[in-house]
């Protein structure tokens, strides 16, 4: 299960608020799930960020490193730097050292690294799903196509080339030809056009340029002494993030029964290796006779046993007050009698615990 490995910031939603305005405003007017067109918002605020964070990047190359000048517009030279810099990446490929960075810069602040969770990519290789065949993004595709080829998290980024000619496609000849050195590009629209109009491009252009050095984003930023480069700094490190993955195990708890069918998968995996956490969505199909009542026992005595129930002590959860502590009910004896263990990590962690 993978994750995104950074908090809800209130300055982030406000924005995902605004620029979405009518969907959220929709999804608020809903009493319940599903009541009609709505938005996730989690799952909005997590590509938000993946989005902003890459088309910071894109700017700071296209418009605020490559017009060095700051007239708004790429005149030969700068077209041919720009050019000698994306060269010289395709051609200077190394591998990324962003995560020992990362290590070493929570040892030094004394933070604690992640206990359960293994880190995937970090915002500072760019863009994790990058497309490597062209798009059009102005072209609607069929809603039940096949999704186009892209780069996934196991993909290291020195091991990411394009399957195509990035210069060709994506600048063209006439970028940087003699008989236009006249003409001048105007920055901004090199940016949208990368950035939305064709993707891919934009995608392509991070994963070349990033791997051409091994730590930090510093060759894609402008230089200190540019006037917005505290301004993209900022960006940078707003919109940064870490996907990390955790082992994790899910229930569709339709019935008492396939509560304990998904629960038991969980305690065979627990025995080889390792569950982080384990979630269960209690979606009860039919309300006829004691469905409820049963789903609601059998979860209570599951859950009992798995921290020590059938000690001596009872055990208890660690947010659970002792005074509200109860003797383990019997559905849950049902179910523990029935395992290899007698419960979960309570019961496994008493040492020389009396089953009674």
């Amino acid at each position: 299960m993978a994750h995104f490995g950074k908090p809800l910031s209130r300055t982030i939603l406000k924005e995902v608020e605004n620029d979405f305005r009518s969907a959220v405003l929709e999804t608020s007017k809903h009493r319940f799930r599903s009541e009609g067109k709505e938005v996730n918002t989690i799952f909005l605020h997590t590509h938000y960020v993946l989005e902003r964070h890459r088309e910071v990047l894109l700017e700071s190359v296209l418009v605020h490193r490559a017009d060095a000048n700051g007239d708004g517009a790429l005149d030969m030279e700068e077209r041919r730097v720009l050019l000698a810099h994306i060269t010289s990446a395709l051609q200077s490929r190394v591998v990324r050292k962003s995560f020992e960075q990362q290590v070493r810069a929570m040892n030094v602040s004394d933070l604690p690294l992640p206990k359960v969770a293994t880190a995937m990519w970090t915002s500072a290789d760019g863009f994790p799903f990058a497309l490597y065949t062209p798009t059009d993004a102005s072209i609607e595709e069929k809603k039940n196509s096949m999704n186009r080829p892209m780069y996934g998290l196991k993909e290291l980024p020195h091991t990411r080339k394009p399957a195509f000619d990035f210069l060709e496609f994506c600048l063209t000849e006439d970028f940087a030809a003699e008989h236009l050195s006249d003409v001048k590009v105007d920055a901004k629209m090199l940016f949208r056009i990368l950035a939305k109009e064709y993707p891919y491009c934009g995608d392509m252009l991070l994963a070349i340029l990033i791997p051409s050095m091994e730590t930090g984003l510093h060759h894609l930023l402008p230089p200190p002494s540019h006037k917005r480069y505290q301004e993209v700094v900022k960006a940078v490190q707003k919109y940064s993030y870490t996907i990390s993955s955790t082992e994790s195990e899910f229930i569709m708890a339709k019935s008492a029964e396939t509560l304990q069918k998904g629960f038991s998968k969980v305690m065979r995996t627990l025995r080889w290796h390792t569950v982080s956490q384990f979630c269960v969505n209690d979606d009860v199909e039919t309300s006829v006779g004691n469905a409820v009542q049963r789903m609601d026992s059998t979860f209570k005595g599951i859950l009992q046993g798995f921290f020590g129930g059938m000690t001596p002590d009872r055990g208890r959860s660690p947010v659970e007050k002792i005074e509200t502590v109860e003797d383990i009910n019997e559905a849950g004896r049902a179910y523990w009698s029935s395992q290899v263990t007698n419960g979960g990590p309570g019961y496994m962690d008493a040492v020389g615990a009396v089953v009674t």
